[in-house]
């Protein structure tokens, strides 16, 4: 029934969409109707919850929200400026579709395309299509014989981010990870890659491609484990490829030769880090290997020195790159006990100081102008912040606090879309920016957990939602930025309506989860019949979109309560975990870790709950009884990292 109802709406806001829309270049747009342009993905419960009705941007208009199907208003509100506000819509039916609509001026009613509002539902959403992209893409190995760049995936760059935004993934959220299905076979596509009959299908800049993957299997001990999930089988597959082929170029007109790039070094720095929560699935001397490389060539590649290129809009150089690769290298020289530990942190905090003293967030080229790579820039920023307050470089949280007040400034409109300038330019000159979309939101939702003004905090999240919004609907086309959302998404009425020729250079429109596109300046602030921008998906405006659905993941990752009674330890946790009902929480005591405790969640809600029982020894762990005194320090965590969540007591 519910999939006989989206049917409906469907067609009915297709001929909404279609039969207005005359494709004439000297035609004026004329709707026969309110446009209402939502998420067609939906909205967190405890989220901003935002629409636009880019035709009733003067004054104000009448909306109500309704259950897909019927006439009966389940909540009412009035536009201003072309924004809808229901925010404080909190249904407990999660399953239940919605739609909003539009009353008011000249124009009849319009009703926009269904959508659901349940707990962590942007999370929920974005894990399987993100993952299977990542699955689907890998080079050789994937969905498609072919290796278009050279690198681990197809179109991939040694600025496309892939092993830091997977380690970001993982770390935010390792529970709904570990329990999605393992559906990657390393024996069989070990067999497939040595078969005399595979054949590689030729595209640029693969030269080398063939004879990694074969290296890759024959050369690179084995994922450790039986049942390994995918994004630990995509890392390995990309820091093992690199291992065997560390020199590429990009194949965009880029004028560096083949080279091992400061940039690819940096990822492996990601992995390095987190080794210690990968080991059952990595051998060690899988991670000697890449610790020896890494450590070797780290100042010989320039990642010790002051990085000043800023790049173009193609996104290869962003600002700020560098900075927190340094910092991971610091905590990993800090485990190994390495007499150089101080070089990394030196050269983050002289690569922060750098920044603060000469970049200009007033400049677009510094932010938005770097496109699906900007999430760089705040990522080193905030994180240099949170994790090092009492020893950042003086400036850092004022900089973060300018980066702020230009993306509101930039974001007043009917969209929420924090633009390019407040010229010309809505979107990133020339180029398809649904990267730069994507991946805002992490970087929104970073600065605003460093910053202390609380209106300020508040826009930021509006803002950083909206872009998520934005990328599933919210946009004067009116559609989600997958041109074939059929393929990995869930519940999607329209998809971008123009695709890239299919069979030619990547081949993603082969993927499962890959966007495309999204409009550009030519359709802003309403204007669908804008020209679109370059219409092909790309492994870099996905990493980037991974980047945003991990830090919303850390994000959403809140302790409730720890609390000491009589008889026992009490926890109360929320946390983003969709596709199980328990939460392993870490338990460490007087910093050192002891074991897991799991929580389980509370029926029709997303707060798990566990009770520590007390006994002669000790706290009960799931591995048995570890010993506490009085006075000793408890701490109780999810996540893991520099991205674990933690609540702590004096016993």
């Amino acid at each position: 029934m519910l999939q006989q109802l989206r049917s409906v709406f469907g067609i009915m806001s297709i001929q909404l969409l279609t039969a207005t829309v005359v494709y004439s270049q000297d035609t004026t747009f004329h709707p026969d109707k309110h446009w209402v342009c939502v998420s067609q993905t939906g909205y967190n419960s405890d989220a901003p919850k935002r629409f636009t009705a880019p035709t009733a941007m003067e004054g104000t208009a009448d909306f109500y929200i309704t259950a897909a199907g019927s006439s009966t208003p389940v909540y009412k509100g009035k536009t201003v400026r072309g924004v809808g506000d229901f925010s404080a819509f909190r249904p407990a039916a999660n399953q239940q579709l919605y739609v909003v609509h539009v009353k008011g001026g000249t124009l009849p009613e319009g009703v926009s395309y269904p959508f659901r509002v349940a707990p962590y539902l942007i999370e929920k959403e974005g894990l399987n299509p993100s993952v299977w992209f990542m699955n689907d893409t890998r080079s050789v190995t994937g969905t498609h014989h072919s290796a278009y760049g050279g690198c681990p995936w197809r179109d991939g760059t040694y600025y496309s981010y892939e092993i830091p935004s997977l380690i970001w993934m993982y770390l935010s959220n390792p529970a709904v990870y570990d329990a999605m299905p393992a559906t990657i076979s390393y024996d069989s596509l070990k067999a497939i890659v040595l078969s005399p009959d595979y054949k590689l299908v030729k595209s640029p800049n693969d030269e080398t491609a063939m004879e990694a993957a074969r290296k890759y299997f024959t050369t690179i001990e084995k994922p450790v484990g039986n049942r390994i999930p995918d994004v630990i089988m995509d890392l390995h597959w990309g820091v093992g490829y690199y291992m065997v082929n560390p020199e590429t170029r990009d194949p965009s007109k880029d004028p560096l030769p083949r080279q091992l790039h400061p940039q690819t070094l940096a990822q492996l720095a990601f992995f390095l880090y987190a080794y210690p929560y990968l080991d059952k699935w990595f051998s060690h001397n899988f991670y000697e290997n890449v610790l020896q490389f890494t450590r070797q060539h780290w100042a010989k590649v320039g990642l010790l020195d002051i990085q000043r290129e800023i790049g173009t809009s193609k996104g290869r150089h962003a600002p700020g790159f560098s900075v927190l690769p340094n910092l991971l290298m610091y905590e990993v020289a800090k485990r190994e006990q390495w007499p150089e530990a101080a070089d990394y942190m030196k050269a983050a905090s002289k690569q922060v100081t750098w920044m603060i003293d000469s970049l200009s967030m007033a400049d677009p080229m510094v932010t938005k102008g770097q496109r699906m790579s900007e999430h760089m820039l705040m990522t080193g920023m905030a994180m240099y912040q949170l994790q090092y307050g009492d020893q950042a470089p003086a400036g850092l949280k004022k900089k973060i606090a300018e980066w702020t007040d230009i993306v509101i400034s930039r974001s007043d409109n009917a969209w929420d879309f924090r633009r390019y300038d407040m010229g010309n330019n809505w979107t990133v000159p020339e180029f398809n920016e649904v990267g730069n979309v994507a991946g805002f939101p992490a970087s929104a939702l970073l600065a605003a957990s460093v910053i202390k003004d609380a209106p300020k905090k508040q826009r930021l999240e509006q803002i950083g939602f909206a872009h998520f919004d934005n990328l599933y609907g919210r946009n004067p086309l009116n559609v989600h930025a997958a041109h074939h959302p059929e393929r990995g998404f869930n519940g999607i009425s329209k998809g971008y309506p123009k695709g890239y020729q299919e069979d030619v250079c990547a081949r993603l429109e082969l993927s499962r989860g890959s966007i495309s596109c999204l409009p550009g300046t030519e359709m802003y602030p309403f204007n669908p019949l804008g020209k679109d921008r370059h219409l092909e998906g790309w492994v870099n405006h996905n990493t980037a979109w991974n980047m945003s659905l991990a830090v919303l993941s850390w994000y959403d990752n809140r302790p409730q309560a720890l609390e000491k009674k009589n008889d026992g330890l009490y926890v109360s946790w929320q946390a983003p975990v969709t596709n199980s009902n328990t939460l392993p929480l870490t338990v460490y005591v007087n910093g050192v870790k002891k074991g897991i405790a799991s929580a389980v969640a509370e029926k029709n809600s997303m707060t798990f709950k566990a009770k520590l029982r007390t006994n002669g020894e000790g706290l009960v762990l799931d591995s048995g009884a570890v010993p506490v005194s009085k006075n000793d320090r408890i701490t109780v965590g999810y996540g893991y990292g520099f991205l674990e969540r933690q609540l702590a007591l004096k016993w």
